[in-house]
């Protein structure tokens, strides 16, 4: 028996609806059936998925049927040819350079500057001064990215650097579900900004390549003096424009998507004070025992015993993906679980929809951390995937989790953020990542412990 479900709406209607609302439809469709046709041509056919086992189809078991398709065309022409758009012996070549960039010893290096960085804006934000979260996080998670990436300090370029990504970002995001793709070549506004971003970040890379060449010592242990020291498969050096690829790619995927997590991270604080007490109980426990103890630990130990900070940030990836929407597709006939899709589908992964299965969850749409008490193996495999899957899935995941957590115990070991007056409910707004539509000001209140 199939278990394929048609839609029952026309094309044409299910076309403007995605346009208008994404995020919706796919909530519309979550529980239409395990795999749903939105009866478009019989050419491209598109499924949207909804159960675990067709995403471990797709994303593990027969992940070689599949490309990234579309949103890898799109991505190229911001970061070129990097592990996120790379496919097949491409993607698998870079996958295994870039896996020491990822070590323990690495991570916990990494945690330290996380640490260094947070505590350097704590200092100068001020009682009561509201602040925009987003550029502040956004602008945060840069520094963080630059520095433990590329030994990088960006100060005084800080803000210019995170404007380019928001906009690379934004016009990125107008493409990928658009039923047409302009070259970047054709002179629209939209093409205009997102090549000045480009130019803009293009420039930092290139001088931080150049001075890593100067000085190869001092960036020894950055992943771009990992890079500059790798050879590739026929023993010559990685060209810079290859190197210049997986700088852009850290750039944007590696700091945006952690920014938005923690700006709906502060706006769920917010909204649950039962929360906020309890995340606030642990990190005053933990700093009373260090205090007793007489000992500072590093801050790679600090993490480990974070446990329901964690939590929280595992609840915000289960409400608030940042990879929100998964897209694949087939150059050849596959068959999974019974079903048989033809050449050229597509499909399309929500993690954002799937994460909101009462049946798998129970109240899916409120903020508990304590679901996690039991850790996400007790759910099947892809009903919870906030950093995809497969080979494909993210390489930063310990990263990037290192990296939201110890800024949220940094920053809320200090602070309470409140959201100011008049601003509406927070809209999710799906853009190459998910994050709150028009940004969320909120006021640094000093916790006293």
């Amino acid at each position: 028996m199939t278990r394929i479900a048609g839609i029952p709406t026309s094309r044409t209607a299910n076309f403007f609806r995605f346009q208008r609302d994404p995020l919706g439809f796919l909530l519309d469709t979550l529980h239409m059936g395990d795999v749903v046709s939105l009866r478009t041509s019989s050419f491209r056919p598109t499924f949207i998925v909804n159960s675990p086992e067709f995403v471990q189809e797709i994303l593990v078991n027969q992940e070689e049927s599949f490309r990234k398709g579309r949103s890898s065309n799109v991505l190229r022409r911001t970061i070129g040819d990097g592990l996120l758009t790379a496919e097949d012996r491409n993607h698998r070549g870079q996958k295994k350079y870039l896996k020491p960039v990822f070590y323990k010893e690495r991570l916990q290096a990494y945690a330290a500057i996380v640490v260094e960085e947070t505590e350097r804006l704590a200092a100068v934000l001020e009682e009561g001064v509201p602040v925009p979260m987003h550029d502040v996080m956004m602008q945060l998670t840069l520094g963080i990215i630059a520095r433990s990436m590329f030994n990088t300090e960006l100060d005084e370029d800080k803000a210019e650097l995170a404007e380019a990504v928001n906009d690379t970002i934004q016009q990125s995001a107008k493409t990928i579900f658009s039923p047409v793709i302009l070259p970047l070549a054709i002179p629209t506004p939209g093409n205009i900004t997102h090549k000045k971003a480009i130019r803009t970040l293009e420039t930092m890379v290139y001088d931080v390549i150049a001075a890593a060449k100067r000085e190869p010592q001092r960036y020894a242990d950055t992943m771009l003096g990992l890079l500059l020291d790798t050879a590739d498969e026929t023993g010559q050096p990685i060209p810079d424009r290859e190197i210049r690829d997986q700088m852009m790619t850290m750039l944007l995927a590696g700091h945006e998507t952690t920014a938005n997590a923690l700006v709906w991270t502060w706006y769920a604080l917010d909204r649950e004070p039962a929360v906020a007490e309890r995340l606030y109980g642990e990190l005053d426990r933990i700093r009373q025992e260090e205090e007793d103890q007489g000992a500072q630990p590093n801050a790679f130990d600090r993490y480990r015993k974070l446990t329901y900070t964690k939590q929280v940030i595992q609840e915000t990836l289960r409400l608030y993906p940042p990879a929100w929407a998964i897209l694949r597709e087939t150059e050849g006939e596959v068959t999974m679980l019974g079903d048989v899709f033809p050449a050229k589908s597509s499909f399309l992964i929500s993690p954002y929809a799937i994460h909101r299965n009462d049946h798998v969850f129970g109240d899916a749409a409120a903020f508990r951390p304590e679901r996690f008490d039991d850790g996400p193996g007790q759910w099947p495999r892809f009903a919870y995937f906030p950093f995809g899957g497969g080979s494909r899935g993210c390489i930063g995941t310990q990263f990037a989790m290192i990296e939201a957590v110890l800024i949220l115990a940094a920053l809320a070991d200090r602070f309470r953020f409140v959201s100011v007056e008049g601003q509406p409910e927070a809209v999710p707004e799906p853009l190459v990542s998910l994050r709150i539509k028009n940004g969320r000001w909120m006021i640094p209140r000093r916790r006293q412990s």
